[in-house]
C-alpha cells in the first residue's frame, strides 16, 4: 500500500475521508483486474475535477484579465490541456501513487500523460467532495495557476503556429 500521507503532503491536504483519495488514483484497469464497480475507480472523480478545474480556471481568468471572451477561452484551454496538467502531475509524483493493473504498468502507465491528466483532475475532484470549494481552489491557484504568464505564453505560440498551418494548408 503506498504511502498517501506523503502524497498529502506534497499537494498540501490533508483528507478526511482517505479513501476518497485512493479512489483518484485507482486506474481503470486496476479496478477491472480486481473484478470491482468501475465507480471504484477514478473516472468519476476525474469528470467531477474536470468540471471543478475549469470553473476555478474561469473565475480566474474572468477576475484578472480583460480579454474578450475568444482570447479567454483560448488562455483556459493552454491552462486545462493535458501537457499542463501531466506536467503538474509528474512533479506531484502522482505515478508513483497510481494503482495500475500489471499490464497497465507494464506498458508504462506510471508515466503516460493521458493517465496524468486524469489523476490532476481526479484528485482535484476528490478534494471538492472532500472539504469544498475552497481546498479545490488553493489547490488549483498553488500548482496552476501561479506562473500563468509561462504557461499561456509556450501555448499562445503553439495556437498560433496551428493557426498558421491551417489557415494555409499546410502540416505541422
Amino acid at each position: 500500500m503506498n504511502n498517501y500521507e506523503k502524497l498529502e503532503e506534497k499537494i498540501g491536504y490533508s483528507f478526511k475521508d482517505i479513501s476518497l483519495l485512493i479512489t483518484a488514483m485507482t486506474h481503470t484497469s486496476f479496478a477491472n483486474e480486481l473484478r470491482v464497480n468501475k465507480t471504484d475507480s477514478y473516472e468519476r472523480l476525474e469528470f467531477l475535477g474536470d468540471a471543478i478545474l475549469e470553473y476555478i480556471v474561469s473565475e480566474y481568468l474572468f477576475l484578472k484579465k480583460k480579454e474578450y471572451e475568444g482570447k479567454l477561452t483560448k488562455l483556459r484551454a493552454s491552462l486545462v490541456c493535458e501537457f499542463t496538467l501531466s506536467q503538474i502531475s509528474e512533479s506531484l509524483g502522482y505515478g508513483d501513487y497510481v494503482r495500475l493493473s500489471k499490464g497497465e504498468e507494464q506498458t508504462g502507465g506510471r508515466k503516460r500523460k493521458s493517465i496524468l491528466c486524469d489523476l490532476f483532475e481526479s484528485v482535484l475532484g476528490a478534494m471538492y467532495l472532500d472539504g469544498g470549494m475552497e481546498p479545490a481552489k488553493k489547490f488549483v491557484h498553488r500548482f496552476l495557476l501561479d506562473d500563468v504568464e509561462a504557461r499561456t505564453l509556450f501555448y499562445d505560440a503553439k495556437s498560433t503556429l496551428q493557426e498558421f498551418c491551417q489557415k494555409n494548408g499546410r502540416k505541422l
